[in-house]
C-alpha cells in the first residue's frame, strides 16, 4: 500500500484533526490577539496562547495532509498544495511581503484558486450548485486582498450582505443534503437550532448595553477580519455567528463531516482578506475549505460534471 493510499484510508481522522486544530487556532490564536491586547482579565492567558501556538502549527500539518488527500481528486489543486508545502521558506526571502514575487504569488494563487473551486464545484452532486454564493465570498475575499496589496485600492462593499447570502444557502444545503425525512435530519436540525439561543442571548445583551455594543464592535468583526462599515449592524453580526454555528453542526451532525468543518475553515479565514494576508496560509485556507465542502460525494446523485456531459452529447 502506498504511502497516498494511506492517508486516503485516514482521511476522516485528519480531518477531524484539522478541525479541531482549526477551531482551536482560531479562538486561541487568530481571534485571541484582538481581546488580549485590551485592558481585560482573562484568566490563564498564557496558557491559552501556547494552545493557541500549538494548534496553529497542527492546523498548518493538517491543512496540508488534508490537501494532498483531495488534490487526488481536484487536479487544479496540487499547484496551490505544492505552494502551501514550500510557504515557509519564504521568511527566508528578505521583505518578500511587499517585493514583486510576493504581488504575482497572490495573483497565481488567486488564479488556481477559482480553478480548483469551480473543478471541485462540477465533480460534485447537481444540489451543490446552493454553494456557488460560498465560492462567490472566498472570491471575493482574495480579491479584495489582490485589490489592497498589489493595485492599493480598498474594495467597498456589504460583506455582512455576502455573508448572509453564503449563510443561508449553506443551512439550506445542509437541510437538504442527504435524507431529510430521516430522525438523524430531525435531530441535527434540532440541536442546530438549539445552537442559536447563546448566540441570540448575546444579541440581547448587546443590544440592551451601549458599553457592551461598543466592546463587541471593536472584537468580532476584528477576529474575522470582517468591516463593519455600519457599526450598528454588530448584532446581525452575532445572528450571522449563529446561524454559521447552526449550519456547521446541523452538517457534521448528518455526517457530513466535510462539508461542515470546510464551512468553518472559510468563515474564520475568508476576510482575512480584506485587510490584505499577512500570512499565506490564511489566503489558502479559504480555497481548500471550499474544495474541502464538495469533497464528499453522494454516488447514488448524479454529479455536475455528469449533467454537462449528457447536455453536450444532446
Amino acid at each position: 500500500m502506498s504511502f497516498l493510499s494511506e492517508l486516503k484510508d485516514n482521511f476522516k481522522f485528519f480531518l477531524i484533526l484539522l478541525g479541531i486544530s482549526s477551531f482551536l487556532q482560531f479562538m486561541f490564536k487568530q481571534a485571541f490577539i484582538f481581546p488580549s491586547i485590551l485592558p481585560l482579565n482573562i484568566p490563564n492567558e498564557g496558557i491559552l496562547e501556547i494552545i493557541g501556538n500549538i494548534a496553529f502549527y497542527l492546523y498548518f500539518i493538517m491543512l496540508i495532509i488534508v490537501s494532498v488527500i483531495i488534490s487526488t481528486k481536484y487536479k487544479a489543486l496540487i499547484p496551490i498544495v505544492i505552494i502551501l508545502l514550500i510557504s515557509p521558506l519564504f521568511n527566508l526571502i528578505p521583505h518578500y511581503n511587499v517585493s514583486g514575487f510576493w504581488y504575482s504569488l497572490e495573483i497565481a494563487v488567486f488564479i488556481l484558486g477559482i480553478a480548483s473551486m469551480v473543478e471541485g464545484l462540477i465533480k460534485s452532486p447537481l444540489e451543490n450548485v446552493l454553494l456557488i454564493p460560498t465560492m462567490i465570498l472566498v472570491v471575493i475575499g482574495l480579491y479584495a486582498s489582490i485589490s489592497l496589496n498589489v493595485f492599493h485600492h480598498a474594495l467597498f462593499l456589504s460583506y455582512l450582505t455576502a455573508y448572509f447570502i453564503s449563510l443561508l444557502s449553506f443551512i439550506t444545503y445542509t437541510i437538504i443534503q442527504g435524507k431529510i425525512k430521516s430522525i438523524r435530519n430531525y435531530i441535527a436540525i434540532v440541536v442546530g437550532i438549539l445552537s442559536l439561543i447563546p448566540f441570540i442571548f448575546m444579541e440581547n445583551t448587546i443590544s440592551g448595553n451601549r458599553y457592551m455594543e461598543i466592546l463587541m464592535d471593536m472584537i468580532l468583526p476584528a477576529t474575522l477580519g470582517i468591516n463593519l462599515y455600519n457599526p450598528y449592524h454588530i448584532t446581525l453580526l452575532v445572528i450571522a455567528l449563529g446561524l454559521t454555528a447552526m449550519g456547521i453542526l446541523i452538517s457534521i451532525i448528518k455526517g457530513n463531516l466535510s462539508a461542515g468543518i470546510g464551512y468553518f475553515i472559510v468563515i474564520s479565514t475568508v476576510f482575512l482578506g480584506i485587510n490584505g494576508y499577512t500570512l499565506l496560509l490564511y489566503m489558502i485556507s479559504p480555497i481548500v475549505g471550499f474544495c474541502l465542502m464538495n469533497f464528499e460525494v453522494i454516488e447514488r446523485k448524479k454529479r455536475i460534471i455528469e449533467i454537462i456531459s449528457l447536455t453536450r452529447k444532446g
